[in-house]
């Protein structure tokens, strides 16, 4: 019995941690309206009468605008994606954004074997690496939505080019930013109502 008591203790303090975490970091929809950016100036890119290389170098370029767009996007929707806090959720979270980057050695290998699978290759790393927000986030999205962007990506990217597959990843990634604004949106109405 106190066992389970315990076991009850610590996953309350589990879920007010969660909790606390999803506030500041707005359920990650900082960084997933800063993604539909990317994902538009990728599209933009294939869209260009552009050699495969400058649209894979162009490509990796735009990844550099993922922190400071995601820094002016929590700003306009109430989160504080950079606070520094002990919280051990919220590292959490950050360093499953961070993980993609890993994944992106990958991405620069396939950019010199092969080319022409670079953009596919990083919209599956980019969906896949959403999976472990589902838990952090409490949101069911992070779980269908990448499983999509990355079949899809697959699918699309073979049998029609980049920029059939970066306009699908755009469209998912804009579904993605509606569940969670209405996500956060429904969470920051229940605290306002508990004051």
């Amino acid at each position: 019995m106190l066992k389970q008591a315990e076991s009850i203790n610590g996953l309350n303090e589990l879920n007010v941690l969660k909790q606390e975490a999803q506030k500041l970091q707005g359920k990650g929809l900082p960084y997933m309206m800063a993604s539909v950016v990317i994902w538009s100036l990728i599209c933009l890119l294939n869209c260009m009468n552009l050699s495969v290389i400058w649209v894979n170098q162009f490509t990796f370029m735009t990844t550099c605008l993922l922190l400071p767009l995601a820094w002016i996007f929590s700003k306009l929707i109430g989160a504080d994606i950079f606070r520094k806090t002990s919280n051990p959720i919220s590292k959490l979270a950050f360093l499953c954004t961070m993980n993609q980057n890993l994944y992106l050695l990958i991405v620069m290998w396939a950019c010199s074997k092969a080319p022409e699978a670079m953009i596919m290759l990083f919209a599956i790393v980019f969906g896949a690496h959403l999976l472990p927000f589902s838990w952090a986030y409490d949101n069911k999205a992070y779980v269908v939505i990448p499983i999509m962007e990355t079949i899809g990506a697959l699918g699309l990217g073979c049998i029609f080019g980049n920029r059939i597959m970066t306009i699908f990843m755009i469209i998912m990634q804009l579904v993605l930013c509606i569940i969670l604004y209405v996500d956060v949106r429904k969470a920051n109405w229940k605290i306002e109502s508990r004051n």
